[in-house]
């Protein structure tokens, strides 16, 4: 069996953590250590937020019925056959139009034993290109940053917030709009209802206006091409 993260000293994780960040400034595109460097550096505020999932009941109802967004669950062509400005036909657009596909995390979290914590992990990561969709961030540099500060709104996890504010001062210069921006999507992030429990699949057929309706989206930063 692997190591479990959250067995990890804190002084090891953060050393771990920073050396993927380390990665991530000198090569953005190395996403996979994007990846790394979340799971390190939120390992150990985790069981707030898992709590925090849990204590919503749709949280426990999609955990109960095993609820995943990926390749298995998925039918892109399907969900593009349905209307133009419904949720899943917008989704299954944005993901083609980036060449991005669900298979990215059919696999569970590496280093996390805990089901319902692998779970939750999971099933952020599973729809992240979703909370794209629904804030309008795009996927270039600066629509991720500012997505990472929505993010941190929502889930208060550190890496989302370190990122956020490392994205902003690196790359303010290229985009003089992007303090404007991550400031503008955090605000809309604080506002908003919770994305994390959200149970999207029983909305794709909706107008994604409504969706953001019912989530209380009412800001978004960077239009999606």
């Amino acid at each position: 069996m692997t190591e479990d993260i959250s067995q990890l000293s804190a002084v090891e994780r953060w050393r771990r953590a920073l050396g993927a960040l380390a990665r991530v400034v000198a090569n953005p595109e190395q996403t996979d250590q994007v990846l790394v460097f979340s799971s390190y550096a939120n390992a150990g505020t985790m069981s707030d937020r898992i709590h925090h999932f849990f204590d919503d009941p749709r949280g426990q109802r999609l955990f109960d019925e095993h609820r995943t967004i990926d390749s298995r669950t998925l039918d892109l062509d399907a969900l593009e056959a349905l209307p133009a400005g419904t949720l899943g036909h917008e989704y299954a657009r944005f993901l083609r139009s980036r060449g991005l596909t669900p298979e990215v995390f059919d696999a569970p979290p590496k280093k996390i034993h805990n089901p319902r914590a692998q779970y939750v992990v999971q099933r952020i990561r599973q729809t992240h290109d979703l909370w794209h969709v629904v804030t309008g961030c795009n996927t270039d540099p600066a629509g991720e940053i500012a997505l990472q500060a929505f993010t941190f709104a929502q889930l208060r996890a550190p890496s989302t917030a370190i990122l956020a504010v490392v994205g902003t001062l690196r790359g303010v210069r290229e985009v003089p709009s992007l303090p404007r921006d991550v400031l503008a999507a955090y605000r809309a992030g604080s506002r908003a209802q919770k994305l994390a429990t959200f149970p999207w699949e029983d909305y794709w057929a909706t107008p994604l206006t409504r969706v953001r309706e019912l989530l209380g989206v009412d800001v978004r930063p960077r239009a999606a091409a």
